[in-house]
């Protein structure tokens, strides 16, 4: 059993929940995405040892934000591009 949930971490799970990162424009959701991802930076910045796993929770935020800017492999290829 591992031990108890650090502040921190516990801080960056609420911030990565809280994050409405399914309304709005485009802009609007990657500007989300973008906050929730420096706020939780923020905190592993403060945290103690367990940082680097704190950073490891912005991992899925990073690759649903590529995808949202730059759209999945399969998506039919964007006018301009």
């Amino acid at each position: 059993m591992q031990g108890e949930q650090s502040a921190e971490m516990a801080e960056a799970l609420r911030v990565l929940e809280s994050a409405d990162l399914e309304q709005g424009s485009r802009q609007e959701r990657l500007a989300a995405f973008a906050r929730a991802r420096e706020e939780i930076w923020a905190i592993a910045d403060r945290a103690g040892s367990d940082s680097t796993a704190i950073r490891a929770l912005t991992r899925g935020l990073e690759s649903s934000e590529e995808l949202l800017a730059e759209g999945a492999p399969w998506d039919e290829p964007r006018a301009g591009n």
